[in-house]
């Protein structure tokens, strides 16, 4: 059984195994190297009496921890899933995939340029990288977690994350868009204008060049908004 040395001065010690505390000396210890404080170790008792202390290899130690997180993980993601249901965990799985990988915008011009989720919650729409709008995805996917951790009634509404995420993303988009109605029906001299910058620049870029990755990632926010609304109207 695995145990920890608590003391070792000169030739005597103190281990810990299995709630027991064992006196060991020289005569038990089988490393090549001498015993130390806090350190791991394989213990042997027999009738009541131990027999050998071995040290534990650092690379199985490690090993073992691993296969410990890991094996905690996997309990942890397994609970957090059965708690929001299969529906929920499938829709936050397509709302991570497509804000990913999946482009939201087009946007014409001599460069044809295609955006996704993380380039529009990102400065300058991430043509500087994509990392703040990847950690805010990463986010917006982590509040899955909310309703298994955070026991209260209002927990449910962490499902809303996504949906608020999508619409950071897009808002900059709407106003742009009114905007340019609102150039265009100002006068007939505007909506020349307007048809002019659209002929150089290919129309821009606004909510009507929105790309097929965009549509799924709303509906899969707005299916979530929806379950956290109805679950925490059920727990009203």
């Amino acid at each position: 059984m695995r145990g920890t040395i608590l003391m070792w001065s000169g030739d005597k010690g103190v281990v810990s195994a299995d709630g027991q505390r064992y006196d060991f000396g020289m005569n038990e210890w089988q490393g090549n190297t001498a015993p130390a404080a806090n350190l791991t170790v394989e213990v042997v008792v027999s009738n009541g009496r131990l027999s050998s202390v071995t040290p534990v290899n650092e690379a199985d130690l490690a090993k073992e921890k691993m296969a410990a997180l890991t094996g905690q993980g996997t309990r942890i993601a397994k609970a957090v899933f059965e708690n929001v249901g299969r529906d929920v965990a499938i829709a936050y799985g397509v709302f991570l995939v497509a804000a990913l990988f999946l482009n939201v915008v087009s946007a014409g011009g001599l460069i044809g340029l295609d955006f996704k989720l993380t380039n529009l919650l990102s400065d300058n729409m991430g043509m500087m990288g994509t990392g703040q709008g990847t950690f805010l995805v990463l986010l917006a996917t982590a509040t899955i977690a909310v309703p298994h951790f955070w026991k209260h009634k209002f927990a449910p509404l962490a499902l809303l994350g996504p949906l608020l995420v999508t619409l950071m993303a897009f808002w900059p988009l709407y106003q742009q868009q009114q905007a340019k109605k609102q150039v265009a029906a100002m006068s007939e001299f505007g909506q020349m204008m307007g048809q002019v910058a659209e002929q150089m620049g290919g129309g821009g870029m606004g909510m009507d060049a929105l790309g097929f990755g965009a549509w799924i990632i709303i509906a899969a926010g707005a299916y979530l908004a929806f379950k956290g609304v109805v679950r925490f109207l059920g727990r009203s």
